[in-house]
């Protein structure tokens, strides 16, 4: 699949959790890379999710083999069916030198 698809070519995303945490839609797919390297086996599971107009809420947790889990929320902003612009947070990765 090719991730590009996904976001619209001006996306920004705020990953507030990080340090340097903008990206662009030229960033998205090392960033998806990067982080599946980096936690390889992780399991999303998704707790809530609510879509209002163009937005869509998403509270969820991610759950390492190594038994390492971590608590997530994030905003979408849609146009059409490509993301915009996102937002996102996560409780226990809280780290500025993290590699992803």
């Amino acid at each position: 699949m090719d991730i590009l698809k996904l976001v619209l070519p001006s996306y920004s995303g705020h990953m507030l959790h990080m340090k340097d945490g903008e990206r662009t839609a030229q960033m998205f797919p090392s960033w998806i890379q990067n982080y599946q390297e980096t936690n390889p086996g992780t399991v999303f599971t998704v707790h809530d999710q609510v879509s209002v107009g163009d937005r869509l809420w998403t509270r969820l947790s991610a759950r390492r083999g190594d038994g390492f889990t971590a608590n997530g929320m994030n905003q979408s902003r849609f146009d059409g069916e490509l993301i915009a612009e996102e937002w996102a947070i996560w409780s226990s990765w809280i780290a500025p030198d993290l590699p992803y």
